[in-house]
């Protein structure tokens, strides 16, 4: 695709001189700072809003609390062995644990 963009004088200076840092035509440097800061493209990607906002969600749990540690292994512990006690109960004894 084909575009023309209309700078004023100043924004051009600014793409040249920006351009002349990175030792590429402003054109390309047009293209790279555009191509760079396009939403992800919707083809079942993880999106950068997505990452940032698992990584906020991590701070926000973080914890060197020891008992809150342990409370929370006991809580993934519990629910693994709950799995597996529904897997055995759903298909017999000769069902695979999910969680071994």
């Amino acid at each position: 695709m084909t575009l023309i963009i209309d700078l004023n004088a100043e924004a051009e200076s600014r793409l040249k001189t920006a351009a002349t840092r990175q030792g590429i035509k402003p054109e390309a440097y047009a293209k790279q700072i555009i191509e760079e800061h396009l939403p992800a493209s919707d083809d079942g990607g993880t999106s950068q809003a997505t990452l940032e906002l698992l990584a906020r969600w991590d701070a926000e749990d973080a914890t060197t609390d020891a008992e809150e540690i342990a409370s929370r292994r006991k809580e993934v512990d519990d629910f693994k062995n709950a799995m597996n006690e529904n897997r055995l109960q759903a298909e017999g004894p000769g069902s695979r644990k999910i969680y071994p």
